[in-house]
C-alpha cells in the first residue's frame, strides 16, 4: 500500500485498443485491500455528537471527480455507487450482476439485443423520472463525451453496435466514434433496447460497473446535440445528479467529502443519515484516527496489524470471514472482522524480450508464494498460481486449487536445484551469473518482496537489481520496453477470465509490456484468446469452448513465465460494534452501495 493512496486504489490505462481494451493497474501493493480507507494526517480528538446521529463516519483518500463517465480510481467510484444507479449493479459488491433501474431484462434469440424495462418508481435526486431517453443520453456520454474514460468498454468490450468517421491525427488518420450512432435506443418511455455487434457472455457484468450509471438527459451538454444544464465541471464537482440512494452534500478538496440519504430512494433504505469521508493519505495516521473512535469503519495496516487478534466464527460459500478482531491494543475495544477473498491479482512481469525463458523460469522455482502470503503479507491473502483469481475461475475455488496442483515451480518451496538446473543449460551460475533489474513500486510490501528475492536468486546464478518506482513512470516505461521485470496488479473490470487472460495475448503484449511472441506457448496462447473470441455467447456450447481456452492460457503463461502470479490478496474490514455493514462481495468496496448500513448508538 503506497503512503499516498488508500488500499483498495487502482489506476487505468486507456493506452489499450481494441477487443483487449482497458487495464487496471492496481498503484496498491499492500498486505491487504481495506475498506476503502486511508489515512489520516492527525490524531484528531472525536468531535462531539448525539446519540442520535446516524452518520456513518469513514476515512478515505481523495477522490478525482463525481461524474460517472469520467471516473477511474476507485475512490471516486466509491462515491459514486452511492450517489447513481445504473441499469444493473454488483449488489453489496457481489461480482454476480443483479438489475437496478431496470426491473425486468430480455435477451433477444440471437445474443444481440438486450431489452431493458425500468423501474417506473425510479427517479434522480431532483424529482423528475428517469427514462429511457436519461439511459441513451448517459450512454452517448461514454462513448462521445471527452471526459469519458470508459468509451472502449461500451464500444469494444460490451460491442455496442456504432458508425465511425475518419479523423486526422498525428500518425496519418484514425476511426473514431461517429456521435448520434450509437445503438441504443428508446423504444418508449420505459423502455430500452442496447444493440450489440455480437452477443456477449458478460453483457451485464460490464453494464453494472460504476461508470454506467444513469444520468438525466441533457444534464451536462459535452455531447453534440445537448446544451447542457450545467457544466461538466459544476456536474463533476458540486451538482451530480444520480438516481443513487444518497445525495451529495459536500466535497472540500484533501479534508472530507459527504452525501446525505434520499427519503425518496424506491429501493431499501439508506438507514444512516448519510456518510462523511475524512481525506487522508497516511495509513498509520487513519488507524490512529480509528481508534479514537472517530471512523465507524476502518483498516489496520501491516505495520499494526497482529493476526493473533482475528477469531474466525464464520465462513460462506464464497470464502467470506466474519469474527472479531482484538481486544485493540491502543483502546481495548474489540470490533467486528469481516474478510472476503478479492478479484484481484498481483504478479511479477518480464519483458521476454530482454529476460531469458530459463532465467524467468528459474526465478518462478525460487519464488515461495506461500512464504510471500505469510511473511511479507502476514497471512493477508492467498497463494497464486493463476492470473485468473479463484472467484472468478471456471469451476470456483475448488477448480482452481485442483488445477493449481499442476503448478510447475511449486507455490510452497522455494526449489534451488531446479533453478540451478535450468540455468546451468542456459550457460549461467553462480560464477557466471544472469542479470535482471526489477521495478517495483514505491510501497514497503514490494521492497520487501524484492529483496527477499533478490537474496535467494544470488544463490542459483541471478544477480537481480532491485529499484523502486512511481506507477506511472513504470507505466510508461513498459510501454517503451524499458523494463527487464516489474511489480504488477490486475482487478477485474467485468466478472470473467476474459477481464485477466486478455493480458496474455501475445499480439497485444506490447500493451502489457510483456512482449511476448515467436514461442510454442505464445502460439497456443494465441490460438486459445482467438477461441474466447470466436465464442463470446452465454450458451453452454461456447461457455465450455471458452473454459477450456483460458485453462490453455494459464497453462501457457506457466511454461513461458511471462506473469508470474505472486498473491490474491483480500479485502478487510474493522467495524464497531454500534455499526452494522454487510459482507461486501468480491467485486470490491468501490462498487458496494452503502444504503443497508445501519449505525446504532455510539459508545
Amino acid at each position: 500500500m503506497t503512503p499516498t493512496q488508500s488500499p483498495d486504489t487502482h489506476l487505468r490505462d486507456d493506452s489499450s485498443g481494441g477487443r483487449s481494451r482497458r487495464a487496471f493497474l492496481a498503484t496498491a501493493g499492500s498486505a491487504a485491500v481495506g475498506v476503502g480507507l486511508a489515512g489520516c494526517s492527525g490524531s484528531a480528538p472525536r468531535a462531539e455528537s448525539s446519540s442520535a446521529d446516524r452518520t456513518f463516519q469513514m476515512v478515505g483518500s481523495s477522490i478525482r471527480t463525481l461524474d460517472p463517465a469520467a471516473a477511474t480510481d476507485n475512490e471516486s467510484a466509491t462515491v459514486v455507487s452511492q450517489l447513481f444507479d445504473g441499469l444493473v449493479h454488483y449488489p453489496k459488491g457481489d461480482p454476480d450482476p443483479e438489475l437496478l433501474l431496470a426491473d425486468d431484462h430480455r435477451v433477444s434469440e440471437d445474443g444481440t439485443v438486450h431489452t431493458f424495462e425500468l423501474d417506473p418508481e425510479a427517479t434522480f435526486s431532483d424529482g423528475r423520472s428517469v427514462t429511457a431517453a436519461d439511459v441513451v443520453y448517459s450512454f452517448e456520454r461514454i462513448a462521445a463525451s471527452e471526459n469519458s474514460t470508459s468509451a472502449s468498454d461500451l464500444l469494444d468490450v460490451l460491442g455496442v453496435e456504432h458508425g465511425t468517421r475518419t479523423v486526422e491525427t498525428d500518425d496519418g488518420t484514425a476511426e473514431e466514434y461517429a456521435p448520434g450512432t450509437l445503438g441504443v435506443e428508446a423504444v418508449d418511455d420505459r423502455t430500452v433496447e442496447i444493440l450489440l455487434s455480437e452477443p456477449f457472455h458478460a453483457a451485464l457484468g460490464v453494464l453494472a460497473y460504476p461508470s454506467f450509471a444513469v444520468v438525466p438527459e441533457g444534464v451536462v451538454g459535452d455531447v453534440p446535440g445537448y446544451d447542457g444544464e450545467m457544466s461538466q465541471d459544476e456536474f463533476a464537482t458540486e451538482n451530480p445528479i444520480g438516481a443513487g440512494p444518497f445525495t451529495f452534500e459536500t466535497w472540500e478538496k484533501d479534508v472530507e467529502y459527504a452525501v446525505s440519504a434520499r427519503d425518496d430512494y424506491r429501493g431499501d433504505g439508506p438507514y444512516v443519515d448519510g456518510i462523511r469521508w475524512q481525506v487522508t493519505s497516511d495509513p498509520s495516521a487513519s488507524y490512529i484516527y480509528a481508534i479514537n473512535e472517530n471512523a465507524d469503519a476502518f483498516w489496520v495496516p501491516s505495520g499494526k496489524f497482529d493476526r493473533s487478534l482475528v477469531t474466525i466464527e464464520s465462513t460462506d460459500e464464497q470464502g467470506r470471514k466474519v469474527g472479531t478482531y482484538g481486544p485493540l491494543p491502543e483502546n481495548g475495544k474489540t470490533v467486528q472482522y469481516h474478510q472476503v477473498p478479492l478479484t484481484w491479482t498481483y504478479y511479477l512481469g518480464f519483458n521476454t524480450e530482454q529476460v531469458e525463458k530459463p532465467v524467468r523460469q528459474a526465478i518462478a522455482y525460487v519464488l515461495n508464494q506461500q512464504t510471500q502470503v505469510e511473511k511479507v503479507h502476514e497471512g493477508r491473502g492467498s497463494r497464486a498460481a493463476h492470473l485468473t483469481p479463484p472467484g472468478l475461475y471456471p469451476g470456483g475455488n475448488a477448480a482452481y486449487r485442483d488445477h493449481a496442483e499442476r503448478y510447475p515451480y511449486g507455490l510452497t518451496e522455494t526449489r534451488f536445484e531446479a533453478a540451478k538446473a535450468v540455468l546451468a543449460d542456459a550457460g549461467y551460475g553462480p560464477d557466471n551469473p544472469a542479470s535482471v533489474r526489477l521495478t517495483v513500486y514505491e510501497v514497503a510490501a514490494w521492497k520487501e518482496t524484492a529483496t527477499l528475492l533478490r537474496d535467494k536468486l544470488a544463490r542459483v546464478g541471478i544477480d537481480l537489481t532491485v529499484e523502486q518506482s512511481p506507477f506511472s513512470a513504470i507505466a510508461e516505461r513498459g510501454r517503451n520496453g524499458q523494463l527487464d521485470a516489474f511489480s504488477y496488479g490486475w482487478t477485474m473490470d467485468y466478472p470473467s477470465p476474459d477481464s485477466f487472460l486478455k493480458i496474455l495475448y501475445p499480439p497485444s503484449s506490447d500493451t502489457y509490456f510483456f512482449r511476448w511472441g515467436d514461442t510454442p506457448a505464445a502460439e497456443r496462447a494465441t490460438a486459445a484468446w482467438e477461441r474466447v473470441l470466436d465464442h463470446p455467447s452465454a450458451s453452454e456450447r461456447d461457455r465450455q469452448a471458452r473454459v477450456e481456452a483460458y485453462r490453455e492460457m494459464e497453462t501457457a503463461n506457466w511454461e513461458d513465465v511471462v506473469a508470474l502470479p505472486l498473491h490474491h490478496p483480500v479485502g478487510e474490514g474493522f467495524y464497531y460494534d454500534w455499526v452494522d455493514v454487510p459482507k461486501t462481495g468480491a467485486a470490491g468496496f468501490s462498487k458496494h452501495k452503502y444504503n443497508h448500513v445501519e449505525v446504532g448508538e455510539r459508545e
